[in-house]
């Protein structure tokens, strides 16, 4: 084992790990420096740290290399910032997250509908996911899933994706309509700059609150709802991965080299090509960053007993979030994820 985890290593230095017939773009070194573009991981004890991955390892019934090695490129894709710099504690809480399932699947009335909630295994970004699903009984609407890790008392949330692909069904139609009421008098609480470029009087885009999937935030809620109920009131939300990223840009960089063969570009035409893609890179990344923190700040609007006390880089790199008690109002949303004594129309 020691030997597979040390050319894992090796092949991680020099930017990209071979599982078989697949090929992963994971460039880091283990304290070892080599330049600005290459994440240094710092390792206080070889010992301590080869035992934590491989009591990480042990946690699932593997039986190949190949399948140690991808379990392996999971756990190290996923690093923040923050974990460069004590990489055995990251460790260690990735093991917490695969014995800490918690959330239990059940069914929650839903006006005059059903949600069902499922924990999956999903070993993405996080080893489970979050799933609820709008149903009445037959027909079903998935709302977006919540990958997600929990560790000593704090829930880690990773992502909030839409995987639904039946939105054009008359039942999916239907939970559409029902769902955008979610926007009801956000629209109005917006900032005089959000209204100014949504009106086309600029072409500044502030932040906002209006700018999310209905969908995302009613799972969202829900899921804090469930943390909440289960007695977890502190979330990290982790907003950036920087090996994802530079993984990301490292096929970025074999696309624009096949095209300058390809092309026989000059020189001014290589670099505006270069450019050009790295722009793009940042700008979905930057996209995606923004519009899933964005899904917090709606869900505080919402519930302000969820409140947000650290924004990313103020203290880390995390969105830190205190869950208070979920008070019942008028609010639309409220009304969905606290129940009603009689139905919306």
């Amino acid at each position: 084992m020691d030997e597979l985890i040390s050319s894992f290593f090796e092949q991680c230095a020099q930017g990209q790990v071979c599982v078989g017939e697949l090929f992963y773009n994971l460039h880091f070194t283990i304290n070892h420096y080599l330049d600005d573009t290459v994440p240094v991981i710092k390792v206080k004890n070889k010992e301590q740290f080869y035992n934590y991955i491989k009591e990480f390892i042990s946690l699932f019934n593997l039986t190949s290399d190949e399948d140690i090695l991808k379990k392996l490129v999971y756990l190290f894709s996923n690093l923040s910032f923050s974990d460069f710099s004590d990489v055995e504690l990251y460790i260690k809480r990735n093991i917490d997250f695969v014995k800490n399932r918690l959330l239990k699947n059940k069914n929650i009335p839903f006006l005059d509908e059903e949600i069902t909630i499922t924990t999956c295994e999903y070993y993405q970004e996080s080893p489970y996911c979050f799933i609820s699903c709008i149903t009445n009984g037959h027909d079903k609407y998935e709302l977006p899933i919540i990958s997600y890790g929990i560790s000593d008392g704090i829930c880690y949330i990773f992502a909030v994706q839409d995987k639904n692909l039946d939105k054009n069904s008359s039942y999916g139609k239907k939970i559409k309509r029902l769902l955008y009421k979610i926007n009801s008098g956000v629209y109005e609480a917006e900032s005089l700059e959000y209204k100014a470029y949504k009106e086309n009087k600029s072409s500044y885009y502030s932040e906002n609150i209006s700018d999310v999937s209905p969908s995302a935030v009613l799972s969202l809620s829900i899921f804090l709802k469930q943390l909440f109920d289960e007695g977890i009131t502190k979330v990290k939300v982790v907003p950036f991965l920087p090996i994802r990223y530079n993984a990301k840009k490292k096929a970025y960089q074999l696309k624009i080299d096949y095209l300058i063969k390809k092309e026989n570009l000059n020189l001014v035409a290589q670099n505006e090509l270069k450019q050009q893609y790295a722009d793009e890179h940042l700008r979905i990344q930057n996209n995606l960053t923004q519009k899933f923190l964005r899904n917090f700040f709606r869900i505080n609007y919402h519930f302000p007993n969820v409140s947000i006390w650290a924004y990313p880089f103020d203290y880390d790199e995390y969105l830190y979030i205190n869950l208070g008690e979920f008070v019942k109002s008028d609010d639309v949303l409220n009304t969905m994820v606290l129940g009603v004594e009689k139905k919306l129309k």
